[in-house]
């Protein structure tokens, strides 16, 4: 018998078995056939596991395997000490074989109709048992993580701490040397020196779950292209814009809790007759003087996209511009300067023009953020929409964050706030 063969035996000596269920007492025929049964069953099962543990290893054997090239003159000065040169992987490599992302997805599908494709028996793949899932591949994930790095996602300008784990608690240390703390004092010779006690709060997060669902059609997965396309967007996007919504205005339950709710946060009241939804040079001012003088190095402008236009007319009172447009001659760089610091636009998480969180002037190294050491999670199913004829693709995010101090920082004389975190109140 062939594995299939023995699959479908094995299925019959169940359906069989079951017929003995409701028996109070066996005949000796009956405890024969019962025995007989179970012996049948003890060894088609071995000789199952048996082959499918040789088809693991023969895929095992042809899968493409890591390859090195012993250096030439040519290359020695670039090769490791170890004499050998290690060659990178292919984008096929990363996906198991497949082309493309979208020939991964379109095999998915075929697979949703009981068309296996025999890439799949690539050890690189887990089914997700019940789910009837498969693990998406290396190239799709670096893809994703990529995005989650470029200049628009605020975390990876925070303070990171991956982890094992599903929390991180951390001390924290809110004294300053004329408020608390370890403190030094001028001493006369001879004279017994002051001693000082130093307390420490401490600051908790745990880890919480972004996820995005996305679904498509069976008209869409006609297309691999565009369903590629659609894929590496949505995803990336969704999570992404969660995450920044959260860091800057999050309330901490069942998210990070966000810039605008942090008791660390300075804000600066509005001028005396301004009018409404405006921002004016001296918000501008008073909210640079607010910032921690050794974090102004770090700090950026955080800004809905529709106050940039009243940044562009903006002098001081001497009649000088204080923002300087990206592209200009004294600016190169691709965001705009607000007081020599950059101004980054986000299309989400701002508040509208004249709300608080409109406008931010943060350090976002005051910020931390935890995030699990795996990073996204990407799983596929045919199965969760099977009725409607869609494909669901899942990728999963689990982090937390928010700035473990709870007051601003206050001079030694005047009690003059400070924070890494600066908004500018409702007007």
């Amino acid at each position: 018998m062939n594995l299939e063969q023995m699959k479908a035996r094995l299925a019959e000596i169940v359906s069989k078995l079951e017929d003995f269920q409701d028996i109070e007492s066996f005949s000796d025929e009956q405890v024969e056939e019962v025995n007989a049964l179970n012996d049948e069953f003890g060894g088609l099962k071995k000789n199952i596991e048996a082959k499918e543990r040789i088809e693991v290893m023969k895929q095992t054997a042809s899968a493409p395997k890591r390859q090195t090239a012993t250096k030439t003159i040519e290359n020695a000065a670039s090769s490791n000490s170890y004499g050998a040169v290690t060659v990178s992987k292919t984008k096929k490599d990363k996906l198991g074989g497949f082309e493309s992302s979208g020939d991964f997805l379109m095999a998915v599908k075929r697979a949703s109709a009981g068309d296996i494709d025999k890439r799949f028996q690539n050890t690189m793949y887990e089914k997700n048992g019940e789910d009837g899932g498969f693990l998406v591949p290396e190239e799709m994930r670096e893809e994703i993580a990529q995005k989650m790095g470029s200049d628009e996602a605020l975390i990876s300008r925070t303070r990171q701490f991956p982890i094992g784990g599903n929390a991180l608690s951390l001390p924290t240390d809110e004294n300053q040397p004329w408020t608390g703390g370890v403190q030094a004092y001028w001493t006369a010779e001879g004279q017994p020196i002051t001693g000082s006690d130093h307390s420490f709060g401490q600051a908790n997060w745990r880890l919480h779950k972004v996820a995005a669902l996305v679904k498509t059609t069976d008209e869409l997965l006609e297309d691999a292209v565009a369903l590629e396309s659609y894929i590496r967007a949505m995803a990336p996007e969704a999570i992404m814009h969660k995450i920044n919504e959260a860091i800057l205005t999050g309330n901490g339950i069942g998210k990070p809790k966000g810039i605008l709710t942090s008791g660390f946060k300075v804000t600066v009241a509005a001028e005396s007759g301004q009018d409404a939804d405006t921002v004016v040079a001296r918000n501008v001012i008073k909210m640079y003087s607010r910032m921690i003088p050794r974090s102004r190095a770090n700090a950026v402008w955080f800004i809905n996209p529709e106050v940039e236009e009243q940044l562009k007319s903006m002098t001081d009172d001497n009649g000088n511009f204080i923002y300087i447009a990206p592209g200009s001659q004294m600016n190169q760089t691709p965001y705009g300067t607000l007081l020599g610091r950059p101004v980054l636009p986000l299309l989400g998480g701002m508040k509208a023009l004249g709300d608080e969180g409109d406008i931010m002037f943060a350090d976002l190294s005051y910020y931390y953020s935890i995030m699990k050491s795996a990073g996204i999670r990407s799983d596929v199913s045919t199965h969760l929409y099977f009725d409607r004829d869609q494909t669901a693709y899942k990728f999963i995010m689990r982090v937390d964050g928010s700035c473990p101090f709870k007051s601003p920082v206050v001079t030694q004389y005047g009690n003059y706030e400070m924070s890494g975190f600066v908004t500018l109140a409702d007007r």
